[in-house]
């Protein structure tokens, strides 16, 4: 499923004693047995011209040369995209609607009949009727296009898509006849009073001045502090500090942090918060008095502020001296000079394991806890993996045992989390596996294509969006990617040249034998939903301190989260309605909404495209949360 290519060499990185296991995902060798469980949609596959799709657009204006209109942030505006049709009467302001506590983003698109500039960009405060300026915060990015030459699948065309959102610059180029969305990100304190918030977005360009009337509807609750949707998305460090040029530990810990803050502001868990900060486990004494010694100093600082302060719902806990590997390889571990299946293995690893078990239950870490050792194992593995999970389980049964794949009888009673590939899941496994006290994930990759749920860059923009949905229609617990840094292969980018993720979307595929300099693909934006900051990678070899550039496909999957947070609202509140006053229409009307409509999602391969649909739907959850609260 992943870690960090090349995905599937599963590499060693020591961190102060603990063996951090990245075993990847899938592979060349499979992509072909991924297809069989994706929807015959390839021969005479229907092509998306997601760049050019007319549905969604607000027409704002036409000053002299220059078009302005909006959107919502689930489409991708391609750059010959033609305006939308004026309406009759005075246009609608740009509006979007958000709880206390949620970022809600909106594009409003420039579209200059001749070269001209952007002088700058000013959002005036958002004020409710006479009283003073909401705590509302309006973060400006502009939208950047990397051109796909080599489309993901058969459902995707060649083009420049829209994906990078760094910050707008002071001053920005317009292209006659071209495109240029800025992406508005609106973030409601969560002291805002309810109602209707009205501000103004102030343009000034070489073709004259223009300004956008703004709107911000504010719900009248809070999203929950906590997020309910568990999540681990891969955030390797290794990445980050070569393609920043990190050598002082100081400068990369400090960006490291700007990343982990960026997970928390998107609702995110990383494998790690700890690459800087990571139990110390030593090994004291001679023989059969040798015992572990852990010192917690570090990594507690660390989790007191990510999982305590930030809310991060997982993390990755790596077990040094265990063996691991992929349907490709596989190997045994060893701890202090004894192999993994020894006596003396056994005692050490029990020894060790044991201590930080009790530690994470004492500081109320456990519950988010999970080890990942062996990735997408294969028939062949199964035998291997069981004892494996046998001997996690005798050393520390409280730490859950996760492993990519769907339940295989072969190995029931030794997961505690599966995570399927997601065309593996039904309602009814779903199901089936939680009723038997186990957790369900799902994750997504280099696999599956259309028509699924995907993460690639071309395809389109309200996928991600989505799939928290579908979590939920599902019932399914978690989210998994392996990655949201692979900006390079090794494979196919020999080191020392470094691929530039700015100009070429490709994810190429590494690891799993291949040899440097081939080329394959597995797919426009696979693990990478970030970007590291932009710069001439072999000129400039000055440290870079910036923090992550966004990409649209990362904002859209935070929306998504938060989405899920207004069912989980729901669901609370309903629960409290029935609990207070019994089975009212009220009560009735809520457990209606609480089920995901066909019109947003069917099944795993029919759903809507329109992120109008999904906010119609969301409003009308809204609402009804508000109107449950009200009852109480």
């Amino acid at each position: 499923m992943l870690a960090s290519p090349e995905r599937e060499s599963h590499y060693f990185a020591m961190h102060g004693g603990f063996q951090l296991i990245r075993v990847g995902l899938l592979r060349s060798l499979t992509i072909s047995l991924i297809s069989l469980c994706v929807a015959p949609s390839l021969p005479g596959a229907q092509t998306n011209d997601v760049l050019n799709d007319t549905r969604g657009g607000h027409w704002l204006a036409q000053t002299k040369g220059l078009g302005l209109w909006w959107c919502e942030s689930g489409w991708k505006v391609g750059r010959e995209r033609a305006l939308p049709d004026r309406p009759p009467g005075k246009p609608e302001p740009v509006s979007v609607s958000a709880a206390r506590g949620e970022f809600e983003p909106v594009q409003i698109v420039l579209h200059p009949d001749k070269d001209c500039e952007l002088v700058s960009a000013e959002v005036t405060p958002l004020r409710i009727r006479w009283h003073r300026a909401a705590p509302i915060t309006v973060r400006l990015d502009r939208v950047e296009y990397v051109q796909v030459t080599h489309p993901t699948d058969p459902t995707c065309l060649p083009g420049w898509y829209p994906d990078p959102l760094p910050s707008l610059p002071l001053s920005m180029a317009l292209a006659a006849g071209k495109n240029q969305p800025i992406w508005l990100t609106f973030h409601v304190s969560r002291d805002a009073k309810a109602g209707d918030y009205h501000g103004q977005l102030k343009l000034k360009t070489s073709q004259g001045d223009v300004q956008v009337p703004l709107q911000v509807h504010v719900y009248d609750f809070a999203l929950p502090v906590d997020t309910h949707l568990k999540s681990a998305l891969g955030l390797g460090t290794g990445s980050i500090d070569q393609y920043q040029n990190l050598k002082e530990p100081a400068d990369k810990e400090a960006v490291f942090e700007k990343y982990l803050q960026n997970f928390a502001e998107h609702r995110i868990s990383p494998y790690s918060f700890y690459d800087y900060a990571p139990m110390d486990i030593r090994f004291v004494g001679e023989g059969t008095n040798k015992h572990a010694q852990v010192d917690f100093t570090k990594f507690d600082r660390a989790a007191e502020r990510w999982l305590d302060g930030a809310h991060f719902n997982t993390f990755q806990l790596p077990l040094r001296g265990m063996g691991g590997g992929t349907f490709y390889s596989r190997e045994l571990g060893e701890l202090e000079g004894f192999k993994e299946g020894t006596p003396e293995f056994a005692r050490l690893f029990q020894d060790y394991l044991s201590q930080i078990e009790t530690h994470l239950e004492r500081r109320g870490w456990l519950s988010k806890a999970f080890t990942y050792w062996f990735d997408e194992p294969a028939p062949k593995d199964f035998d291997f993996v069981v004892e494996g999970m046998k001997r996690l389980n005798a050393a520390a049964p409280g730490i859950k045992r996760m492993l990519t794949i769907q339940p295989e009888p072969q190995l029931l009673g030794h997961v505690e989390i599966w995570c399927g590939l997601t065309p593996k899941w039904t309602p009814e496994i779903v199901s089936e596996r939680r009723q038997a006290g186990e957790r369900v994930w799902w994750y997504i990759c280099c696999g599956p294509h259309a028509p699924y749920v995907t993460e690639f860059i071309d395809h389109p923009g309200t996928e991600l969006r989505l799939w928290p949905w579908q979590s939920w229609q599902y019932g399914v617990q978690g989210i998994l990617i392996w990655a949201t840094t692979y900006w390079t292969s090794p494979t196919a980018f020999p080191p020392p040249k470094l691929q530039d993720p700015w100009t070429d979307p490709m994810s190429y595929v590494s690891g799993y034998g291949k040899k440097p300099g081939e080329i394959e693909y597995w797919g426009n934006g696979d693990g990478r939903f970030l970007y590291p900051p932009r710069r001439d990678l072999a000129a400039d070899t000055k440290p870079c301190l910036d923090g992550p550039v966004n990409s649209l496909r990362w904002e859209n999957l935070r929306d998504g989260m938060e989405d899920y947070e207004y069912f989980w609202l729901l669901r609370e509140a309903s629960q409290d309605e029935l609990f207070w006053h019994g089975e009212t229409d009220l009560y009735k009307q809520s457990r209606v909404l609480l089920k995901v409509p066909s019109e947003v999602s069917q099944d795993l391969t029919h759903f809507t495209t329109d992120p109008r649909v999904m906010l119609a739907y969301r409003d009308r959850v809204a609402r009804m949360i508000e109107r449950l609260q009200r009852s109480r």
